[in-house]
């Protein structure tokens, strides 16, 4: 480590290096290229929908399932998330929601989501403690699955490293029904505030779902007819659910990442354990990288995200080679997956690892 940093801590050595890089003219391109982005989002979502609507033919009806799920997964990753991030549009130093973020992140809601509870969630929570076993919600698959070592392993935990697919298919609707139950819940008990619901967060709840079942069931219904409806609704709510599932999963649940529990004390102060819980992967220059980085919304860059999770995506990949070199700088582990397959295969090993029985000896 050089005499110039010994004397500033890893996290603020990482801002003011970043700073120094991202100066307002880079942030404006970033936020250029993730506003045209979204742009296409918005398009390939309302014309995929118009085609389910439109479907004459079961190809057709297939087809436009498919781009639909797609385009779901593709408006969460890269619109309703840097925008409840505070990272769509400019804040002028405020860490507020600004107006403009706030109202694109409803976009959340048209597919299937709910604003508020993912920003309690997800950015108060998640990213607060990741892979912190007892406050992430992110790594809690109980009873279907042990993601990290501090959790019960139960027998079928054994086959989990092959069914786990199939669990992932389940994430939009777990996201949709779980927004329900979850408010529920803290009608009787309150959240972890203590606080309960207001009569506006159930009209917004009521009312967003409401819509969200008019728009995605009932019009193709009435366009159509049931069995047919169904069978696309449940492809849509799968091949998206799998999509999110694995992005989400493939950034902290592998063998390369670090986890703890509440309970257990670490050394890592809050900027090293960002690092120390997340896993980059397919970060490079190629046809496959820039498809992932692209579609997944930077996601695959979840150090950067975790670190800066204010700044547009498109400033991950700027930023990766300084926060690389400041990790090798402090002796903090910077782990990155070369491709996608590479970090399919290390979440593979690392499920199938958690679970096999303990070793008795």
């Amino acid at each position: 480590m050089s005499t110039a940093t010994t004397t500033r801590t890893f996290g603020a050595e990482l801002a003011r290096r970043v700073d120094e890089h991202l100066d307002g003219r880079a942030l404006r391109v970033a936020r250029g290229r993730v506003h045209r982005k979204a742009l296409v989002m918005v398009a390939w979502f309302i014309v995929s929908y118009l085609g389910v609507l439109l479907a004459s033919t079961w190809a057709w009806g297939i087809l436009a399932s498919v781009s639909l799920a797609l385009a779901i997964a593709g408006v969460g990753f890269n619109i309703q998330h840097d925008a409840n991030h505070n990272a769509l549009f400019a804040t002028r130093g405020s860490k507020r929601l600004t107006m403009a973020n706030r109202l694109a992140g409803l976009s959340i809601h048209a597919i299937g989501g709910d604003s508020k509870r993912w920003i309690d969630g997800h950015v108060r929570v998640h990213h607060a403690a990741p892979n912190v076993v007892g406050r992430d919600h992110d790594i809690e698959l109980a009873p279907f699955a042990r993601m990290a070592p501090s959790q019960r392993r139960r027998s079928w935990h054994g086959f989990q490293h092959l069914y786990i697919w199939v669990v992932y298919g389940f994430t939009t609707a777990a996201i949709i029904i779980g927004d329900v139950v979850g408010i529920i819940e803290d009608s009787v008990s309150g959240d972890r505030h203590g606080n309960r619901p207001t009569l506006r967060d159930y009209l917004a709840m009521i009312g967003s779902k409401g819509l969200f079942v008019v728009a995605m069931v009932a019009i193709p219904i009435w366009i159509h007819s049931f069995w047919p409806v169904l069978l696309g609704v449940l492809a849509v709510l799968a091949i998206s659910g799998l999509v999110m599932g694995v992005v989400f999963q493939l950034a902290h649940v592998a063998a390369e990442a670090d986890f703890c529990t509440v309970d257990e004390r670490t050394d890592a102060r809050w900027h090293e354990w960002q690092v120390r819980a997340s896993v980059d992967f397919c970060p490079g220059d190629g046809l496959e990288a820039r498809l992932v980085t692209w579609f997944c919304g930077g996601l695959n860059f979840q150090t950067e995200h975790h670190l800066f999770p204010s700044l547009p995506h498109p400033a991950y990949r700027e930023i990766a080679p300084i926060i690389a070199a400041t990790c090798a700088e402090f002796d903090i582990p910077y782990r990155v997956q070369p491709s996608l397959g590479a970090a399919l295969r290390s979440h593979y090993r690392h499920l199938r690892l958690l679970g096999r029985p303990p070793t008795r000896g």
